[in-house]
């Protein structure tokens, strides 16, 4: 590399063209797909350009065309890799936004990858996990730097998990969970929950323990959110006026205010979250089964760091609650 082509000056710091990622979390029924059409719509209206959406479900976003005009793209499969090109072949004609719906698809891929490698690799589970996670740290490098607003949907799992005290375990309903990674959640700028039959109202805050650390709203998207109103074009609006450098103006009543959450991570640090601990938890997320199978493939330094993990790795370990 020329090392004289390279500047390291520094410049002021302007809100220019600012990346956006949302994630609309919930089971089928409350309203994920039209959501994110509607903030696209509005999106559209402030920065111009065509509505891309990504659909791994069959075509079945279809049904809103007549709402919201968007190009599509049907994925009937596709692995971590697949989706980043997916999305990057969007980017030629400066879309309004990109929507991928479903992004648990991705998530859905990724283990079956490493099922898939597991007899490749001799059994070893470690081995297994080599490729689908280096995809996943190119998908999350690769989206973090997008300039274009992108919009994932998410399916959830109602999940519970136990709790043992003076000798009495008691079952607690933890909430609505997303079918994704945390490394995958964790890097998006803003994520609320839409339960069953919402019609795309979120719920901002929550008494559950697991959608609390789900829902994510950043003090400077906050005055754009109407409280108890569906997700809107005029939501997504507000949005795009403030990624490309507008002062907060409230497009509503705010939301009352939330601890803040923790700021997206940059790609070096989602790919540190590929760690012991971060494999520890998605094997734990999958069932006892499968968390002691990752165990026993660990070398005895790692099995050591696990057992002091153990307390809060069994708090992950899922009892979904029967369909209603």
């Amino acid at each position: 590399m020329n090392e004289s082509a390279r500047n390291f000056i520094a410049k002021p710091a302007l809100r220019v063209d600012e990346p956006l990622l949302i994630g609309l979390v919930g089971p089928p029924g409350g309203g994920k797909t039209l959501s994110a059409l509607r903030l696209a719509k509005g999106m559209q209206s402030v920065r111009g350009g065509p509505i891309r959406l990504i659909d791994t479900e069959g075509g079945r976003s279809r049904k809103y065309s007549d709402l919201v005009p968007f190009d599509i793209t049907e994925m009937a499969d596709g692995r971590s890799n697949d989706f980043l090109d997916a999305v990057k072949a969007q980017l030629t004609d400066k879309p309004a936004a990109i929507i991928v719906d479903s992004m648990s698809d991705e998530h859905d891929a990724y283990l079956a990858w490493h099922d898939e490698m597991v007899p490749k690799m001799g059994g070893n589970d470690w081995a297994a996990w080599a490729k689908p996670k280096a995809a996943r740290k190119q998908l999350i490098s690769g989206i973090l730097k997008i300039k274009t607003p992108l919009i994932f949907t998410f399916r959830a799992r109602e999940k519970t998990k136990q709790e043992q005290s003076g000798g009495r375990k008691t079952v607690i309903n933890i909430g609505w969970q997303p079918v994704a990674p945390l490394e995958i959640v964790h890097t998006l700028d803003l994520t609320c929950i839409l339960p069953p039959r919402a019609d795309g109202v979120p719920v901002w805050h929550s008494d559950k323990i697991g959608e609390e650390f789900i829902i994510k709203l950043p003090n400077y998207l906050k005055p754009y959110i109407q409280e108890g109103k569906p997700l809107s074009e005029e939501m997504g609006a507000g949005f795009a006026r403030w990624a490309n450098g507008q002062p907060s103006k409230s497009a509503g009543t705010p939301v009352d205010p939330a601890p803040a959450s923790p700021s997206p991570a940059t790609p070096d640090e989602a790919g540190a979250a590929l760690s012991l601990q971060a494999m520890a938890q998605e094997a734990a997320s999958r069932g006892r089964d499968v968390f002691d199978g990752f165990y026993k493939s660990r070398s005895r330094a790692e099995q050591a760091e696990l057992r002091l993990m153990k307390p809060d790795l069994e708090r992950l370990f899922p009892t979904e609650q029967p369909a209603a």
